[in-house]
């Protein structure tokens, strides 16, 4: 038993000189500069962003969207969307949507699912997919992406692995750069440089609790730790009317 205790105030140990190495690597980064940017469609946490983000969620950033546990992965894609069918919501009308999966993200939460996606703000004729692919590659073609400018967003799924620090400070470099967003749908999250990062568990009836852990552009304003309950019909009325049943978001292959 003594054994198992010092294993567990050594791991906790670690992980407080992990949290105080992340924060000073964060003040020493430079504050992105207010830009662009969108609402999410959710009051609550669009108030907050209008009072600590400059007015939004900023176009120009990596965006991380991780799920709570491994059940949760589902609800983290399906807030993942949102972000992105706000994004393209804004971009020129013949933009598209680089939307990325890895093997193991195909494998555990299978492919997205056309009628679905719609009735989410997502259109089916907007998205390039790229499926069934390694993390490197997946990465390599965000970052390719962004430099393209008919891709007006891009959302990349991993369930299993998450880039690490030196990976997400160059997208989050070059999305600034680009002045596009790069949503990541993580199962699981390390040392990152993204300019937000959402948590997200899944709730009854289409619904999600979001924390937001993470605010670049805001260091000096700790993000808020209830986070919000939001549900998806509170986006798109239109599209819920169209489909009271909203439809699950993925699809596994038969």
């Amino acid at each position: 038993m003594q054994r198992a205790l010092n294993s567990q105030v050594k791991k906790a140990n670690r992980q407080h000189k992990l949290n105080r190495l992340q924060t000073l690597v964060a003040r020493h980064e430079p504050v992105l500069q207010a830009g662009a940017s969108i609402t999410t469609g959710f009051a609550d946490i669009d108030a907050y962003l209008s009072a600590h983000a400059g007015g939004g969620l900023p176009c120009g950033g990596l965006h991380e969207v991780a799920a709570e546990t491994s059940a949760d992965m589902a609800a983290a894609l399906g807030f993942a969307h949102r972000l992105a069918a706000r994004f393209l919501h804004h971009a020129a009308e013949d933009d598209v949507l680089l939307y990325g999966q890895t093997h193991a993200a195909c494998r555990d939460g299978g492919q997205p699912y056309g009628p679905a996606l719609v009735a989410h703000g997502l259109s089916p004729q907007r998205l390039v997919y790229l499926d069934g692919v390694t993390l490197p590659d997946l990465l390599w073609a965000g970052e390719q992406a962004l430099s393209c400018a008919s891709v007006a967003c891009s959302l990349l799924a991993s369930s299993d692995s998450a880039p690490d620090f030196t990976h997400s400070r160059r997208l989050s470099l070059a999305a600034r750069n680009a002045e596009r967003p790069l949503i990541l749908a993580l199962g699981s999250t390390g040392a990152s440089a993204a300019t937000t990062r959402w948590r997200i568990a899944s709730l009854p009836h289409n619904g999600w609790h979001v924390t937001l852990e993470k605010l670049r552009l805001a260091y000096d304003t700790p993000p808020p730790t209830g986070g919000w309950a939001v549900y998806s019909h509170h986006i798109d009325a239109q599209a819920q009317q169209q489909n009271p049943h909203i439809m699950p978001l993925m699809r596994r292959a038969v």
